[in-house]
């Protein structure tokens, strides 16, 4: 073959493999990952309703700021606060520290299912997404990729699992919407809200960050058909979850907005009432060297009595 037409077809299959490699930088999961029955350690806990938190972790792409840290910090606090289910957001996965939803579930004896949204470990060696862990078996795990996209590169998904929890099943949803435009969160948000109306039956818990304040039009459309957990308890407070500008510094540090939630979803079967709702991760820890924070969100904590 004359030299001329190799190179042609070197460039040719270099471009290919360029391409496949550029589509596959940043994608959805396919598969729902983790261990979603079998995995949880300890059964015991203390009496009282189902315990939900939530909490945008930070992933902290691209050099994890104290994230090895962090990711204990964030142990410590779902143990101490005995949830049990915990919706995470921006959990990455990393060469150096491997899968860290797995690591927090192990360390929190839970179950867990996970599933990427940005990135792709084996194109460019990260990867973030959202994970469901639970003291109870998941099961009927689902996902969807959020339309429109905010750019190429970046998407956004909701996870849907089953907790099988002692009170009757519960359907769970975790969900990170773009803090891009206005009006491509707001149809995130309504793509979110099909989904979980055509995903499952039981009684419904959502949440996440959703990157909008309260007073926007659509998330006062939504709280109209669900329930805004932290503000049908603390009808007055600013409830501010974000943010967090330098992780090292003291408790004082003052946040800005409020854009992360838990809703819950009337449905026929089982009625959920909240108990409380309260915001946690929302104090640093004392270091060798000074003040570290579990990210730069603060958390939702609630406690739900359910009957049948």
């Amino acid at each position: 073959m004359p030299l001329r037409r190799k190179l042609i077809w070197i460039a040719i299959l270099l471009g290919a493999a360029l391409a496949i490699w550029l589509l596959n930088v940043s994608r959805p999961g396919r598969n729902v990952r983790g261990c979603p029955q079998g995995c949880a350690t300890d059964a015991r806990r203390l009496d009282g309703p189902l315990r939900v938190a939530s909490l945008n972790m930070l992933h902290g792409h691209p050099d994890f700021e104290h994230l090895e840290s962090r990711m204990d910090l964030i142990a410590d606090e779902i143990l101490a606060l005995d949830a049990d289910i915990v919706l995470l957001q921006e959990v990455p996965w990393t060469v150096t520290l491997g899968d860290v939803a797995e690591y927090i579930a192990q360390r929190c004896g839970m179950n867990h299912v996970y599933l990427r949204s940005n990135g792709n470990r084996w194109a460019i060696f990260f990867e973030e997404g959202s994970a469901i862990l639970s003291r109870y078996a998941l099961k009927n795990p689902s996902f969807t990729e959020l339309r429109p996209r905010a750019a190429f590169f970046e998407h956004r998904i909701a996870l849907h699992a089953t907790a099988i929890t002692p009170w009757g099943d519960v359907d769970v949803f975790v969900t990170h919407l773009t803090d891009g435009e206005d009006e491509i969160n707001q149809a995130q948000a309504e793509a979110l809200q099909a989904f979980v109306q055509a995903t499952g039956r039981a009684p419904a818990i959502v949440g996440g960050d959703f990157n909008a304040r309260e007073d926007e039009a659509h998330m006062l459309a939504l709280a109209t058909v669900w329930t805004d957990a932290y503000r049908s308890v603390h009808a007055t407070d600013l409830g501010w979850t974000c943010c967090i500008d330098e992780l090292t510094t003291d408790p004082s540090e003052p946040l800005e907005k409020r854009i992360d939630y838990i809703f819950m979803v009337p449905r026929t079967g089982a009625t959920m009432r909240i108990q409380s709702a309260e915001i946690v991760f929302d104090r640093p820890s004392p270091t060798d060297t000074g003040w570290l924070w579990s990210s730069d969100h603060l958390g939702l904590m609630l406690e739900i009595k359910m009957a049948p």
